[in-house]
């Protein structure tokens, strides 16, 4: 069998940090409970235009001035929840490779079924919000189903093991 290439497992700890403190982040932000303070700074951007919604101006291959803020919390969603998802565990067998294999099937089928949904059900510029929203749905569940999953497991292993 091919190895499967995964992070080691000391970086866990790390990534889960990066992936709650994004988690409560975003939420805060997305619900407008807390605002965050902006990162302003210059950028370069392949693609922007001014936010005008009747006449938007395109600017292509340029430097502009904009807050970093939500794409570094963004970026440590990503980051946290991909290095979470594929740490090694302190004993690796097959059974945690078969799980996690499992976890990334049904988050893939999971996500691409309300992306469906969302093609059919919703309509208008919404449909650009709620596409964004399956690239976190993605990972979250991802992570979700991976850790209900190794700790069923892991207590079906700890009884078999009390005897």
């Amino acid at each position: 069998m091919k190895p499967v290439y995964l992070f080691p497992n000391k970086l866990k700890i790390p990534a889960l940090i990066f992936f709650l403190f994004s988690c409560i982040a975003f939420t805060l932000e997305a619900l407008e409970i807390y605002k965050l303070p902006e990162i302003e700074t210059y950028v370069f951007a392949l693609i922007s235009d001014d936010g005008n919604f009747f006449h938007p101006t395109a600017e292509y291959s340029s430097f502009i001035k904009n807050s970093i803020t939500d794409e570094v919390i963004e970026c440590m969603f990503f980051i946290g929840g991909i290095v979470l998802a594929f740490s090694k565990e302190k004993i690796e067998d097959e059974m945690i490779t078969y799980i996690r294999l499992k976890s990334l099937a049904y988050a893939t089928y999971f996500s691409f079924s309300l992306l469906i949904l969302n093609q059919i059900l919703v309509y208008g510029y919404s449909v650009i919000y709620a596409t964004m929203f399956f690239y976190y749905a993605f990972i979250l569940f991802l992570n979700i189903f991976y850790y209900t999953k190794l700790f069923i497991y892991k207590k079906q292993f700890s009884y078999e093991n009390e005897d």
